[in-house]
C-alpha cells in the first residue's frame, strides 16, 4: 500500500511545475473554457481539482463548489476506484458545469464525477484538466505530460 504522504511528497524524477507556469495554465484555462463553452459554475476535484478549480473559478467570476473522491482509508491505498467522500451540489441542476481536475491519467475519478453530477441534471457538464498525461481526453486540457508533474502545492515550504 502506498501512504497519502508517499503520494504527495514531490517525484524527483517529475517535472517540477512552478507556481508562474501554474497561473499560466489557468489563464489559458479559463479563456479556452469561456470561449467555448461559457460554464456556469465550476466543480473542483479535491485536492488538486480544488486549487485549479478555484483559480478558474475566481479568473471568470463563477460559483465553486468542491466534491471529493478517494481510494484511502486512513492514509493507505485500499481501492481500486475512486469512492465518493464529498458529494456535488444540488446547486448544479439547469446548469453549464465545468467539471476540474489538476491532472488526468486514467480518468475514473474524472468519470466518476461525471456520473454523480449527471444525476443533478445539469444543462451540460465539460471536464477540464490543467495536465493531460495518459489516455484519458477530457474536453479541454492547458498542456500535456509524459512525465508525472510536481505541482507546486506539493514542494515543502521553505525554512524560516
Amino acid at each position: 500500500m502506498i501512504s497519502r504522504n508517499e503520494m504527495d511528497r514531490p517525484k524527483p524524477e517529475a517535472r517540477k511545475m512552478s507556481w508562474e507556469e501554474y497561473s499560466n495554465l489557468c489563464r489559458l484555462l479559463a479563456k479556452t473554457v469561456a470561449e467555448n463553452f461559457n460554464p456556469e459554475v465550476v466543480v473542483g476535484i479535491a485536492e488538486g481539482g480544488v486549487i485549479a478549480g478555484a483559480t478558474i473559478t475566481s479568473l471568470l467570476h463563477l460559483d465553486f463548489y468542491p466534491i471529493k473522491f478517494s481510494r484511502r482509508v486512513n492514509d493507505q491505498v485500499v481501492r481500486k476506484r475512486p469512492k465518493l467522500l464529498v458529494p456535488p451540489t444540488a446547486h448544479l441542476e439547469g446548469k453549464r458545469v465545468l467539471l476540474v481536475d489538476d491532472a488526468s491519467i486514467s480518468g475514473d475519478t474524472m468519470r466518476a464525477a461525471l456520473r454523480h453530477i449527471q444525476q443533478l441534471s445539469p444543462q451540460a457538464v465539460a471536464t477540464a484538466v490543467l495536465v493531460r498525461r495518459g489516455a484519458y481526453a477530457p474536453d479541454y486540457s492547458a498542456t500535456y505530460s509524459k512525465k508525472d508533474v510536481n505541482f507546486p502545492w506539493i514542494e515543502p515550504l521553505p525554512n524560516n
